[in-house]
């Protein structure tokens, strides 16, 4: 276990801004819904010595759906976690090519190593990749960095990436930058949190779009959540989203 593939953090969350985009950028922001839980209901990295699954179900107005899963693993006695995700499944309507349902055309790579300052406060940063499987040549490359602060179960939390092409087209953008900050909030075992999230892609106007969701734990290595996503507002083109998601923790160290 303690070697652990070089793995998710951060891809691409672009909302289908422009019509020919669609089929190709549905399924990628399904990093996001990791990235959204590290900020308000799970630690910036699993537990040392665990090894945690996410799978999440993300159903378009449209009826596209995709299935991304998340593989996390920290070493015992460390402060890095490698993770791996996929979209395990995906399914995309298009208005002219028809539903397109298929194996993930990308893997996401991240090693997230978190730090505290003070009682109350930790950040995280992050090398990131996403490795195309098709559709696609190259791959794109890039970081993040986020924080959180947690008081009497108060959680303020923000971050930014950024990621660029090796080889960019008309439906890989040369390089994408987005900022997010949020606020969640406590209560014994359930969480309720929502954020903003701003991002400009080469070529394509910047955009909002906006989250907010509820966690349940059910225990110590079983959570459940569900939240509602919008992108692209002030696009002329909003999309909306319902996630179901589940965390669990296949390995837990003793």
């Amino acid at each position: 276990m303690r070697q652990a593939l070089c793995l998710i953090l951060f891809f691409l969350t672009l909302p289908p801004v422009e019509a020919k985009l669609r089929t190709r950028i549905f399924h990628r922001r399904s990093s996001g819904f990791s990235t959204r839980r590290r900020l308000f209901t799970s630690p910036l990295i699993t537990d040392p010595g665990n090894v945690d699954l996410e799978f999440s179900g993300a159903f378009d107005t449209n009826s596209s759906y995709t299935l991304p899963a998340t593989l996390k693993y920290t070493p015992a006695q460390w402060q890095t976690e490698f993770s791996v995700g996929v979209d395990t499944l995906a399914s995309v309507v298009d208005d002219t090519a028809g539903r397109s349902t298929h194996f993930s055309d990308h893997v996401n790579l991240a090693a997230t190593t978190a730090f505290k300052a003070g009682e109350n406060f930790s950040w995280a940063i992050a090398p990131t990749a996403a490795i195309f499987l098709r559709g696609e040549s190259g791959s794109r490359l890039g970081g993040a960095l986020f924080g959180r602060y947690d008081r009497a179960g108060n959680t303020f939390s923000g971050g930014t990436s950024w990621n660029g092409a090796t080889r960019s087209s008309a439906t890989n953008p040369a390089g994408t930058l987005d900022l997010t900050a949020g606020y969640g909030r406590k209560m014994r075992r359930l969480t309720a949190y929502g954020n903003v999230q701003w991002e400009r892609s080469t070529g394509i106007d910047a955009f909002y779009s906006l989250f907010e969701g509820v966690e349940y734990e059910v225990n110590d290595r079983f959570a459940v959540d569900l939240s509602g996503a919008h992108y692209g507002l002030r696009s002329g083109a909003i999309d909306h989203q319902i996630v179901l998601g589940l965390t669990y923790t296949l390995h837990q160290h003793r």
